[in-house]
């Protein structure tokens, strides 16, 4: 990931490099129905294709732009964090790799998490945040044929 930013990243730095850069403006029923899923993929696939052109200050202009054209309040939101791609567990700071990771969630709403698996190539953990009915309904669905 570092490699893709412009100015590059040093390679001593160890901080937080990911920002939220979509706020698509999509009405629920895009998400809602047979292609929902699909549609869903697609806005998130352009909005990381659309990265690569862009350098490290354009970025944070579109997050700034992002952040003003949202109105609190006037929608529901849902948040995704995380990748599979960050290498989370490769680091080691001098007392092994990782055993475990976790994402904060900040949002008390509709918030996923990605991290790639620990000991599984190509692996993908899901984490989520959700209020607890929300989360009986999805459970409910996904034991039943998700």
């Amino acid at each position: 990931f570092r490699d893709r930013l412009d100015p590059p990243v040093p390679v001593n730095y160890i901080g937080n490099c990911a920002l939220p850069i979509s706020f698509s403006g999509d009405k629920a029923k895009t998400f809602l129905g047979e292609d929902g899923f699909v549609n869903a993929v697609k806005i998130l696939s352009d909005s990381v294709k659309g990265l690569d052109s862009r350098g490290a200050e354009s970025i944070w202009e579109l997050y700034e732009e992002g952040l003003k054209n949202m109105e609190l309040g006037s929608a529901q939101k849902l948040s995704v964090s995380g990748s599979n791609k960050f290498g989370i567990y490769g680091c080691d700071f001098g007392w092994g790799r990782p055993v475990s990771t976790e994402n904060v969630f900040f949002n008390k709403n509709l918030l996923f998490s990605m991290t790639e698996m620990r000991d599984e190539t190509g692996g993908v953990e899901i984490g989520m945040c959700l209020q607890k009915c929300v989360m009986d309904g999805f459970i409910s669905v996904f034991q039943n044929g998700l």
